[in-house]
């Protein structure tokens, strides 16, 4: 019984701490929040599904539904891991390169913005390929070229979208 209430306190921190303003931001905040509005999930959909459709060889239809589904897989996971992967990025250039300290480059310089929109666009990769590989039975070996292509032009228009 003390497992299950654990489970429901952590699902319950997941599903709000989206939505908790913090004192404290870098770039992958602004990415996880641009990932979730609707413009955005429309068209990384429509991006995705082609490149579903061309290099798995599917019917239009199927891929649309894989490319929902692995998806939403992404989003749930993403609600947690971006924001994670860019605390790490700041955590790795502070510790590593002493940025601010060496060159006074601070969280939302053009370095940071790129480090946070490679490790989405690999974070979304690996997880779009796990489903892809359960859902098709592909190698990720056959599918990770093109599922980082299809991911780099969805983030991108994430970016694009809140950047202007």
């Amino acid at each position: 019984m003390k497992s299950l209430t654990k489970i429901f306190i952590l699902s319950f921190i997941f599903l709000f701490a989206p939505s908790v303003k913090a004192d404290v931001v870098w770039p992958s905040l602004y990415i996880a929040k641009g990932m979730t509005s609707l413009h955005v999930i429309l068209s990384g959909l429509a991006v995705e599904s082609i490149f579903v459709k061309y290099f798995a060889k599917l019917i239009w239809k199927k891929a649309i539904l894989i490319s929902l589904l692995m998806n939403i897989v992404t989003t749930i996971l993403g609600i947690v891991l971006i924001p994670l992967s860019g605390l790490f990025s700041e955590l790795v250039f502070d510790a590593v390169f002493h940025v601010y300290d060496k060159f006074g480059i601070g969280t939302f310089h053009w370095s940071h913005w790129l480090v946070s929109y490679l490790l989405v666009i690999l974070l979304n990769t690996f997880i779009e390929g796990i489903c892809v590989k359960i859902a098709l039975n592909l190698r990720i070996k056959q599918t990770f070229m093109w599922l980082l292509a299809a991911n780099a032009i969805s983030v991108l228009i994430c970016f694009i979208a809140f950047m202007i």
